[in-house]
């Protein structure tokens, strides 16, 4: 595998240097992408940018669940989804209050332009996600999530086992948006962001 200045230009997978997920809904506006759903809407901060001339549907059940530590209580959650609801105002955005497994029973196979996977991290819900979304995009729609990182406290994070996991079975081209180490002068998110397109 050869690397120049950070950038593998062989192998999975391919990462696109001076890219971050905020870059995403341009991206999918010149696909001519339409509607997406984002999984793990939290305060809608990232939503709001996400839904930038596109139809989302965010899926968030906000409540308490001990795995999920981040959120530490309900009051939490519940302080998230008022954010939430103001952050999205002016959005075209349907927040489902649901887990992501009851969600994804509500969209046909194929029938999202794409999907954001950003909620649950512990690897088996990572991993379900990553597995029951990919149904509802479309052959040439884009499967993409957020936190390709691992680490074990202070809240656990699995997100990049499970997507290494999965490509190596069922994916041959796939990207991480950012190079692995920070580059001066260009941009990367702290945790970057994973995609492929559905073929």
């Amino acid at each position: 595998m050869r690397i120049i200045d950070g950038l593998k230009l062989e192998g999975c997978p391919v990462e696109i240097p001076d890219c971050g997920r905020d870059d995403l809904p341009e991206f999918f506006k010149e696909m001519g992408y339409k509607v997406g759903v984002e999984v793990g809407v939290w305060m809608g901060k990232f939503g709001k940018i996400l839904c930038n001339g596109l139809k989302l549907y965010g899926i968030d059940p906000y409540k308490y669940e001990p795995t999920l530590r981040a959120y530490r209580s309900q009051e939490n959650l519940d302080y998230a989804f008022e954010e939430a609801k103001k952050n999205l105002k002016d959005c075209d955005y349907t927040i489902i209050r649901k887990t992501s497994m009851e969600a994804v029973k509500d969209f046909e196979d194929e029938s999202l332009d794409f999907v954001y996977i950003d909620g649950n991290h512990i690897y088996k819900y990572a991993l379900e996600d990553i597995v029951e979304w990919t149904k509802k995009v479309r052959v040439g729609g884009v499967i993409s999530g957020h936190d390709y990182i691992h680490f074990m406290t202070p809240d656990y994070c699995d997100v990049k086992y499970a997507v290494n996991n999965y490509t190596k079975e069922f994916i041959k081209k796939w990207y991480v948006l950012g190079l692995r180490s920070k580059t001066p002068g260009l941009k990367r998110d702290k945790f970057r962001s994973w995609m492929w397109i559905k073929v």
